[in-house]
């Protein structure tokens, strides 16, 4: 069920400080909708997120994915390099 929360309810919910709510807004991480006074609504709950936030973390992954990929190789080769 899909349920919008403020962000005072998000940050007591959830264990975390105003900082870090912030953040995650910011980077795309919350979906969130502003109300006509200003506040945060913060989505939780609920089986469905946007598209761009579908395709926004789709690509965080593949990213991730890559550069752990990389990671890998490198430390492959200074094994190697050390034998």
């Amino acid at each position: 069920m899909e349920e919008w929360i403020s962000l005072n309810e998000y940050m007591r919910r959830f264990k975390t400080g105003y900082s870090e709510v912030k953040r995650k807004i910011h980077n795309g991480e919350l979906e969130y909708d502003l109300t006509e006074g200003g506040h945060y609504r913060i989505k939780v709950g609920g089986n469905t997120v946007s598209k761009e936030m579908y395709e926004r973390e789709k690509e965080k992954r593949i990213q991730a994915e890559t550069k752990l990929g990389l990671l890998k190789k490198i430390l492959e080769e200074e094994k190697e390099n050390e034998n």
